[in-house]
């Protein structure tokens, strides 16, 4: 799924990839380096292999691992909008909260998550890409210009 994943993002001319964490093994680095442009991930809390993962990170042109081994936060901007994101939902509700964000992403539950917070950020977890705990394999493509969320189901 996480192929897939990318493929569309590269056949949809998405420019940036963000992955909330959770990617579970190194080979995940390879499929993530396929996308064509830049590449921002955290880890979760279920990444194997860490010494491994961060070493291919560390290697892998285009892909930006955001923290250390316990965890990290990506604060970035990306299309004149500010962006933060973190594995965890405690974490990135008060990152959304905090007024000094425009889009704030986050992972953990695997659970589709799309709120505006009432100082106008955008609170978004994009699902799972694998569908193991959920049964349904989701992503999201986020347009900077428009700021429209669509969310896309890969496998039901």
């Amino acid at each position: 799924m996480l192929k897939r994943a990318v493929t569309m993002g590269n056949e949809r001319g998405c420019t940036t990839l963000l992955f909330a964490g959770d990617l579970i093994c190194p080979i995940g680095i390879d499929v993530l380096s396929q996308f064509s442009g830049d590449v921002h991930m955290v880890l979760g809390n279920n990444e194997g292999e860490l010494v491994k993962l961060t070493r291919l990170a560390d290697t892998t042109p285009r892909l930006t691992l955001h923290g250390n081994l316990n965890g990290g936060t990506m604060e970035h901007e990306f299309g004149g909008l500010r962006f933060y994101m973190n594995h965890y939902p405690g974490n990135a509700e008060n990152a959304a909260l905090s007024g000094k964000y425009d889009v704030v992403i986050f992972g953990h539950t695997h659970e589709y998550h799309e709120e505006h917070t009432t100082n106008g950020a955008l609170l978004l977890n994009p699902g799972e890409i694998e569908g193991y705990r959920t049964g349904s394999s989701t992503a999201v493509i986020f347009d900077t210009e428009t700021k429209l969320v669509e969310r896309i189901t890969l496998s039901t």
